[in-house]
């Protein structure tokens, strides 16, 4: 993913200060997502892929598709851990299909938060629903606890992060629909 939106970037000759402006995030926070020394999450890649005017997808795909169907199976599946967030990781499952209005994945969020207000927020809508274990949404005012088989709809501009809770490692699928760049 992470030469992907070097590649990217450098296509549409723009300067890591340029996608810094566009997309909201710091010039070295880019450079380290870059580099590989850290992973961004679903929200800064939202506007990563926003500023470079492509489906988030396209960031984690290894080539660019504009199939109009994508089938992953189970053990096919891209896997994507945050390194800044142990046990914190992610399944893309329609990184294949460049133009789309929906991004699905399978999170898999960490017991246990670091300090502070890291909630994120990001453009577009987005559904949750709790696959296996339980698991807290934390918003600016309030958290929600889940269990297997509730959901959840919401803006998904209001910032949010999640971690699972309980002796069993929650995991949800997760829809998100926005209006690419």
């Amino acid at each position: 993913m992470t030469e992907k939106i070097k590649i990217l970037r450098q296509q549409m000759s723009m300067s890591l200060q340029d996608l810094a402006d566009d997309s909201g995030l710091t010039k070295s926070y880019l450079s380290k997502v870059e580099r590989g020394v850290c992973m961004p999450s679903i929200a800064a890649a939202i506007k990563i892929a926003t500023a470079l005017k492509v489906d988030v997808g396209q960031l984690f795909s290894p080539v660019s598709s504009s199939d109009m169907l994508s089938v992953v199976r189970h053990d096919e599946r891209l896997r994507i851990t945050r390194p800044t967030s142990e046990g914190s990781s992610l399944e893309a499952l329609a990184a294949e299909i460049s133009s789309k209005r929906m991004q699905p994945f399978v999170v898999y969020p960490p017991s246990v938060l670091s300090d502070g207000p890291h909630a994120a927020g990001h453009a577009g809508e987005e559904f949750l629903y709790v696959l296996t274990g339980s698991l807290e949404i934390q918003f600016p005012e309030h958290s929600e606890q889940l269990k297997k088989g509730d959901a959840i709809y919401f803006n998904a501009m209001l910032p949010h992060r999640l971690r699972s809770v309980g002796k069993v490692q929650a995991s949800a699928l997760v829809v998100i629909s926005y209006e690419p760049g």
